[in-house]
Parts: structure tokens; C-alpha cells; sequence
């Protein structure tokens, strides 16, 4: 009787470890392998006169985004003030404070240029170049004259196209399709992938007149090559509030994200688009990011911002299938 006891005691106790050390598998397994999460925020720079960055917001996003723990943040452009001698400085500033950060903390940073950050044109170009090198360089796979400002980052089923629309010479307003329709091609296929891009000016004009709607001809080729790889999403900037508006076009339904609210000073919005096929879904004027949560085929797009009290809150939710 005691035998049976001891075995049935030594059976118990060996079930339970294994019961115990299953479950510490499956806690330290990611419940899917193609999860990924990453962050949008934009114009970090200060006021235009006597500030190069706005260091008490830059300071609450390092700090929100390690809590969110992104694979990497993307910034919209204007990480400073510019249009001065001065601007390696400035950039530099931007990069240690926002930055590195970041980077200690393993979050990567993509950020694309604005027209602060192409200001003063004769050396803005070579000054980026120098700013991201090193351990902060970024990804030199883009075109000729515009590695490092042009270029993309493919993380599991995610392909980013981050967009540079100043080049060497001044503002473009308008976007490398060419070079965007190469990487297309070769880094995506056939296959089904989540597709965004990132450029500093908005698709469609909201309160800024410079932006992509000023060569309406090159905007809808960048448009149409976009959602017809099932791109449905366009980060930018360089209006200063937060901004999701969709277009029905004849390739799909596109969505514009204005995400100007990592510092600058915010502006006011009615909501009014100059093309009156836009339809604005949320507007909201305050400092803040935004978050896009990818499982499979689903991707979440949350927009979060500092109420009046300093509280994170949820400004705006979107999600979409891929076909």
C-alpha cells in the first residue's frame, strides 16, 4: 500500500512540472509569429523662432513608445526647425534626444525629411546624410540622390515605403514612383502584404497648399500604384493637428493619416479639404501618436493623444482586411 502511494505521489508531482513547465512555454511563445507592432508620430520641431525641437513632448513620446514597445517608430518629417546654418546641430540635437532613446531601448526610428529638415537646400542633403550615420544610420536602399532620405523597411508581412519629396535641389511635391514601383515588384510580388507609405506632405490638401496636391497628376500615379498593391493607408504630416480623412478612388478606398502632433505648434482645423471628394473621419488638435497593430491579414490603426489633463486617450480606431 505504501508503494502505491509513494508512485501515485511521484506520478502527481511529475505532472505537475511538466504541467508547470508547458505553461511557461506557451507564456513565453508569441501568440502569433506574425504579429507586429509599430508607431507614427510627426513635426517634432519647436517654435520657429528661439526653439530647434519641442523637448517636453519628445520627451513624453520616448516615453509612451517604450511602454508600447514597438519594432519601430515612424516620424513624418520636421524633426526640427531648419532654415538655418545651423541645422547639422539641430538634427543632431533631434537624434540624441528622440533618437537614441529609442535605439537603447530597441526601438528602431525611420524618419523622412520635411521642409524644415531640406532647409537651407544647398547643404541640407549632405548635412542628413552625416546626422544618420553610424549606428544611426538609415536604410541606404533607396535611389540615386536620395539614399537615406528615399527608402523602405520590410518587417514580416509589412513592406513601408518611407518618401522623400525634396531631393537635392528643393521641394518636389511629388513622390519617386518609379523606384516605388522596382521595390514593389521585387520585395512584395504576388504575395499578400500590408503596403504603407510615409512622406511629409499630405496626398490631399488640408491647411498647407504645398503638398502632393499641387501636381494632381504624379499624386494619383503615386495613389493608384499604391492601392493596387493593396496599400490602403498614407502617413504624413506638415498640418499640425491629427487628421483621418478617406477618398474613394477608382483602385479602392484610400486613407489619409495627417499625424502633425509630436510638437510643433498645433493648428487649428475645420475639417475642410480643398478636394471635396475627401471625407475627414476624425480630427482632433493635440499632441499625441499613433499606433498600427498587425496579426495576419488584419491590421488595427489606432490614434492616441494628451487630453487638457495629460491623459493618453484614444482619438480615432481603423482596421482593414487584406483581400
Amino acid at each position: 500500500m505504501e508503494n502505491t502511494m509513494t508512485a501515485i505521489k511521484t506520478t502527481f508531482l511529475t505532472l505537475f512540472a511538466l504541467s508547470l513547465f508547458t505553461s511557461c512555454i506557451y507564456a513565453q511563445t508569441p501568440q502569433s509569429s506574425d504579429a507586429l507592432v509599430f508607431c507614427i508620430t510627426g513635426d517634432s520641431r519647436g517654435k520657429p523662432k528661439g526653439e530647434t525641437i519641442n523637448k517636453d513632448i519628445i520627451q513624453k513620446l520616448t516615453d509612451a513608445f517604450k511602454e508600447e514597445k514597438p519594432a519601430f517608430v515612424l516620424v513624418s518629417g520636421d524633426l526640427v526647425s531648419g532654415y538655418s546654418s545651423k541645422l547639422e546641430q539641430q538634427l543632431t540635437e533631434w537624434r540624441n534626444t528622440f533618437m537614441a532613446p529609442l535605439l537603447d531601448a530597441g526601438i528602431k526610428v525611420y524618419p523622412c525629411r520635411g521642409n524644415h529638415d531640406a532647409s537651407p537646400k544647398k547643404i541640407a542633403y549632405n548635412v542628413w546624410q552625416k546626422v544618420f550615420s553610424g549606428k544611426f544610420a538609415l536604410p541606404d536602399n533607396g535611389p540615386d540622390g536620395e539614399k537615406g532620405a528615399t527608402y523602405f523597411l520590410k518587417d514580416k508581412n509589412v513592406l513601408v515605403l518611407v518618401l522623400d519629396l525634396y531631393g537635392k535641389k528643393g521641394p518636389t511635391h511629388k513622390v519617386n514612383t518609379a523606384w516605388m514601383e522596382k521595390v514593389i515588384k521585387e520585395e512584395k510580388g504576388n504575395n499578400p502584404m500590408h503596403v504603407f507609405a510615409m512622406a511629409h506632405e499630405p496626398a490631399f490638401r488640408a491647411r498647407h497648399k504645398d503638398c502632393l496636391a499641387s501636381k494632381p497628376a504624379e499624386r494619383d500615379k503615386f495613389l493608384e500604384l499604391l492601392l493596387s498593391n493593396g496599400g490602403v493607408c498614407y502617413f504624413c504630416g506638415h498640418d499640425h493637428f491629427y487628421s483621418h480623412a478617406k477618398v474613394a478612388l477608382d483602385k479602392g478606398e484610400f486613407h489619409q493619416f495627417i499625424c502633425g502632433t509630436a510638437g510643433a505648434p498645433l493648428y487649428d482645423w475645420k475639417g475642410k479639404y480643398a478636394d471635396t471628394r475627401v471625407k475627414e473621419i476624425k480630427a482632433d488638435k493635440a499632441f499625441g501618436y499613433m499606433v498600427v497593430k498587425i496579426k495576419g491579414n488584419t491590421a488595427v490603426l489606432t490614434a492616441k493623444a494628451w487630453d487638457k489633463k495629460g491623459k493618453l486617450t484614444t482619438v480615432d480606431e481603423f482596421s482593414y482586411t487584406l483581400k
